[in-house]
């Protein structure tokens, strides 16, 4: 059936069609606006553009939190692969390890990453993430203002990516420049040229450590081993791509959130500076109230989502927006509740592919948060300053300008 210039598929009941995409008509509350949808239904067709690689495909968008486990916690129905990824947008084959790898063979390689993302690692890694925060912080602390998103959110996770790689911070512009090119280029092309340079750089890095290793991440994945044989080029690009994306998508676009809701709260500034306060438990339930991403996946057999039928080849928007906003699970779920317990949200995604670096991600915004309030007197957003949503598959804002008397000092 033909529906305003579109074809609807047969098997799409019209009651379930509502135009979405992520991107249009949402100005600067994404979070909220992606919300609201949860008054409909849990799951919904959208006949709008939902993949570059399949260009005038629709897709069922999914913002439900039991329908959101339903598809991420299945990836035998609903595979991450098979439908385009980084790799596919500079026509090479890797992929995103473990993330876009599917069980049985998920397994083994997230068992070669866990080491690096351990309890032990993060602990290790403790003293230069909050080195690094300070530095960054004393950068713009006596100046009285900061561009928060250009500034801090951005070159933080960068930064820590150095780190973990255990490469110099004097490639953090290359880094930095590559990043900006992904994530905000206008073009495809742009951005594909962008990766395409960050792959020589990384290749090169490669072939000279194994040559001459030394002691870095890519000479432990050079020397690793899967499945008793030795990873390939394409495996240890995958998982340095991944290790490198991921801060950008969580870490650097959280921060911007929380911190605007920081800026405008006074009340919270206050409550989180006072002895004792509860700051994981803040950072969780933020966690919650901004997650920021949509994760693609596609039907690879007839079945359900709920009581919605599903045609094999659909593609499938899940909402982790949506499901951690789900008002079936979460009471008040559009306002903060620190004290929230258990809070099952879906900012670091459910199932087998749910993010490895959660708990490095968690220390990273509670160092950022910590810091910042000891450092930097009450704050909030420049006058007539209104951050700009940007993004589609992950929530971004353009900027946060903050100010602060530069004369005060922190509670």
């Amino acid at each position: 059936m033909t529906t305003d210039g579109w074809i609807r598929p047969a098997h799409v009941p019209e009651q379930l069609v509502k135009p979405f995409d992520f991107r249009t008509g949402i100005v600067d509350r994404p979070q909220e606006a992606v919300g609201a949808l949860l008054d409909g239904p849990p799951v919904f067709f959208s006949p709008l553009l939902h993949h570059p690689l399949r260009k005038g495909v629709g897709a069922w968008i999914v913002v439900g939190a039991v329908e959101a486990r339903e598809v991420l916690g299945n990836p035998d129905r609903f595979p991450s692969t098979g439908f385009g990824s980084y790799a596919d947008s500079v026509g090479e084959s890797w992929r995103l390890t473990p993330l876009e790898i599917d069980p049985p063979d998920h397994r083994q390689y997230r068992a070669l990453i866990n080491p690096l993302l351990s309890a032990r690692r993060i602990k290790e890694l403790e003293p230069k993430i909050r080195a690094w925060c300070i530095e960054l912080i004393d950068h713009f602390a006596d100046r009285g203002h900061c561009r928060f998103a250009d500034e801090f959110a951005r070159i933080f996770p960068t930064g820590l990516f150095l780190d973990i790689m255990g490469w110099s911070k004097a490639e953090l512009p290359r880094f930095m420049d590559w990043e900006k090119r992904l994530l905000t280029s206008p073009t495809a092309e742009e951005r594909a040229a962008a990766l395409r340079e960050l792959l020589a750089y990384l290749r090169a890095q490669i072939a000279a450590r194994r040559v001459s290793p030394t002691d870095d991440l890519i000479t432990w994945a050079v020397n690793a081993r899967v499945d008793d044989r030795p990873t390939t080029d394409d495996e240890i690009v995958g998982i340095v791509l991944l290790l490198y994306t991921a801060g950008l998508d969580t870490v650097t676009n959280s921060l911007s959130f929380v911190f605007r809701h920081l800026a405008e709260d006074q009340e919270l500034q206050a409550q989180l500076r006072r002895p004792g306060a509860d700051l994981a438990r803040t950072i969780e339930e933020m966690l919650r109230l901004y997650s920021p991403a949509t994760v693609q996946r596609m039907a690879a057999v007839d079945t359900t989502i709920g009581d919605v039928a599903v045609k094999a080849g659909d593609l499938v928007t899940v909402s982790t927006t949506g499901a951690s906003r789900d008002p079936r699970e979460f009471r008040e779920p559009d306002s903060l509740h620190p004290e929230r317990n258990p809070n099952p949200h879906f900012a670091f995604g459910f199932g087998v592919h749910r993010c490895a670096g959660a708990q490095l991600a968690r220390l990273d915004m509670a160092i950022a948060v910590e810091e910042w309030l000891r450092r930097i007197p009450t704050f909030r957003l420049e006058d007539g300053a209104q951050p700009r949503y940007i993004g589609g598959a992950i929530m971004a804002l353009d900027e946060v300008p903050l100010v602060w008397s530069s004369e005060a000092t922190p509670e």
